[in-house]
């Protein structure tokens, strides 16, 4: 019940301001998602063992926004990001055998959180923008939904044991049944400037790269020892937990434009 209702409210809200808000309005969306999810990678991170400074990585987290927005200063950010983080480290006293982890892992989260989510500010930002974001949405949770309900009735063969015990190749198989299936539904209600063969293609890509993000994202979390990324969504967890599939769908739709379309 607690699923229901936080999708109730909250799914409205976030596609309300896809569809009608203002460029900058969509930004503050993404804005708060990050730095949401980069609290809550700090906070897995430090369950790993090993303390970030949540401060520095969140001003980078949000100058890397910034550059998604304006679509420029990408390697402006990338050395005052490296150098930052090792005068941060310095700073901190920390012992020298923490460095690399404590400077690898912080640039590995500003990339990974605000890098991923800021490839949404892109494709918003596209010719039919708002329609390429429901159209991903539609492939990712009609993934998500096959993948789980297929899962949970017939899934017997383990997919990654290690990571996540409880998905399965039969759940990942329908999944990407019903992401292709999700985005021809998406193809034939709002989208049909985008070709169908390419709609096939792209919600195959993108279906098969939001698992990977799950998988990448629950690697973080059975690392950390922790069931959900954070407890901001009722039923839900956190922030990570429920865009883990789009932050790696949004780039590869992203690349594939830039390549083909």
């Amino acid at each position: 019940m607690k699923r229901v209702l936080s999708g109730l409210v909250l799914i409205p809200i976030v596609l309300g301001i896809v569809q009608y808000g203002s460029p900058l309005l969509f930004v503050a969306l993404v804005t708060t998602a990050v730095l949401v999810g980069w609290f809550e990678y700090v906070r897995l991170i430090g369950h790993m063992g090993t303390r970030i400074n949540p401060v520095i990585g969140g001003i980078l987290c949000l100058l890397l926004v910034y550059c998604f927005y304006r679509n420029d200063f990408y390697l402006i950010w990338l050395a005052a990001c490296l150098i930052s983080l090792f005068i941060t480290w310095y700073a901190s006293g920390s012992a020298l055998e923490d460095a690399v982890n404590q400077v690898a892992y912080s640039f590995l989260g500003i990339v990974y959180v605000s890098g991923l989510m800021s490839y949404f500010i892109l494709l918003r930002g596209m010719e039919h923008g708002n329609h390429i974001l429901f159209y991903l949405f539609m492939v990712i949770w009609s993934g998500d939904t096959a993948a789980y309900f297929i899962g949970k009735t017939i899934g017997k063969t383990p997919l990654a044991p290690r990571i996540s015990p409880g998905k399965t190749l039969e759940g990942s198989a329908a999944g990407l049944v019903g992401s292709v299936a999700g985005g021809v539904a998406a193809q034939l209600l709002f989208f049909e400037t985008l070709p169908l063969n390419h709609c096939l293609i792209v919600a195959l890509l993108c279906g098969t790269m939001g698992q990977i993000g799950d998988l990448a994202e629950s690697l973080f979390k059975r690392r950390a020892g922790v069931k959900d990324s954070g407890s901001l969504i009722p039923g839900h967890g956190g922030v990570l937990d429920r865009l883990d599939s789009l932050m790696f769908a949004g780039p590869a739709f992203y690349i594939y434009h830039a390549m083909f379309l």
